[in-house]
């Protein structure tokens, strides 16, 4: 068995009702509440949080419209500044989570940040101000990994922290309550293609079966939630999915990292197309594990066998992927046009080549 670590960085809680807890985790102090839009009012996360801060003898602070872009990062940092703020909790999806991670650490390393967005500095084990992170988009699993994604529009750069880790990760079911149905079966779905990518590839018997019974309740989770989008179980799957998908847990025994790489193709049609991280997720992945397969078809095809019950070729496997995310009410298909030029300009770190990588976009085409 390869060589592994295990890591415990956040303490993960699953709750119908956080309140109690977090009043806890709270108590006495200043606490500043990052948000991006009104969802967390409507979906009661915001009044939960106020009322545990207020239970917990602490004081409220709210930061609301945030997202990774580094000029929200820098206005958070500067109202703990401002307000001697003591913790941080953040609610939302994936960029609202990165958001909090970085204004918690960069309240503590401001000057040079931005190295560690870059990749320049690594962030992990340093200094940075207590932190609670609540999903109320399950997907990403941020508040359970590492990573902290940012941008900056003023000058178009971007980059990935990587070692940045809540002290306390809350799931919620009830928080995804008012996601519409499109929403909800993305929050499925995009789940499902990240544990792929953490599983795929794994050579750690344990942590392969692990990924394999996760992938099968979270298909199963996606399936009941298309029949009763009330079904609160079903999304509590969900949410453990998530966050077990960027956790240590999974693909202990991986050789080769190139099931990873889809995060880095998923990136070509958000540049080209604007497209969302969810939508640029789903519709590469079946036509990634397509060209992928010239070089790792055996264990593509084992793993789609064990964790779908696919017992064709890659190829066919992957057209059914494709019609199953259809099924489930998502848009697999990009309009407009790809040129080889169009994927060179885009700087993307895979294994593949630009022909490659060009391929599984015209795939993704509506013709």
């Amino acid at each position: 068995m390869k060589d592994f670590q295990l890591r415990n960085d956040t303490k993960l809680l699953y709750r119908s009702d956080p309140v109690e807890d977090i009043a806890g985790y709270v108590k006495g102090k200043r606490v500043l509440f990052v948000y991006g839009g009104g969802s967390v009012k409507k979906n009661g996360c915001y009044d939960d949080v106020k009322q545990a801060v207020s239970d917990g003898n602490g004081e409220f602070y709210e930061l609301s419209g945030a997202s990774r872009e580094l000029s929200d990062i820098e206005r958070g940092i500067k109202m703990v500044r401002d307000n001697n703020i003591e913790l941080i909790i953040g609610a939302g999806g994936a960029q609202i989570m990165d958001c909090s991670k970085l204004i918690a650490f960069g309240a503590c390393h401001e000057a040079d940040l931005w190295d560690y967005v870059k990749g320049r500095k690594n962030p992990y084990g340093f200094e940075k101000m207590p932190l609670i992170l609540m999903p109320t988009y399950p997907s990403s699993g941020s508040e359970y990994g590492l990573g902290a994604v940012s941008a900056d529009k003023r000058t178009g750069d971007f980059g990935t922290a990587y070692g940045i880790a809540a002290d306390l990760a809350v799931l919620v079911p009830k928080y995804s309550m008012s996601l519409g149905k499109e929403m909800t079966e993305y929050t499925g779905l995009v789940t499902l293609v990240q544990l792929c990518a953490s599983t795929l590839g794994d050579k750690n018997p344990v942590s392969y079966d692990i990924g394999i019974s996760v992938i099968k309740n979270v298909l199963k989770a996606v399936k009941r939630l298309k029949d009763n989008p009330d079904d609160e179980e079903a999304r509590g799957v969900i949410l453990y999915g998530a966050s077990i998908s960027t956790s240590s847990r999974l693909g202990l025994g991986k050789e080769e990292n190139y099931a990873y790489e889809i995060y880095e193709i998923e990136f070509v049609p958000e540049v080209l197309f604007s497209a969302t991280y969810r939508k640029s997720l789903t519709s590469v992945f079946p036509r990634f594990l397509k060209v992928m397969a010239k070089y790792h078809e055996e264990e593509i095809c084992s793993f789609l066998q064990d964790a779908l019950g696919y017992k064709r070729n890659v190829a066919d496997s992957a057209d059914r992927l494709v019609t199953l995310f259809s099924e489930m009410g998502v848009d697999m298909y990009f309009d407009g046009a790809v040129s080889e030029q169009d994927v060179t300009d885009i700087n993307i770190e895979t294994t593949l080549s630009t022909a490659e990588v060009t391929a599984i976009m015209k795939e993704c085409m509506r013709k």
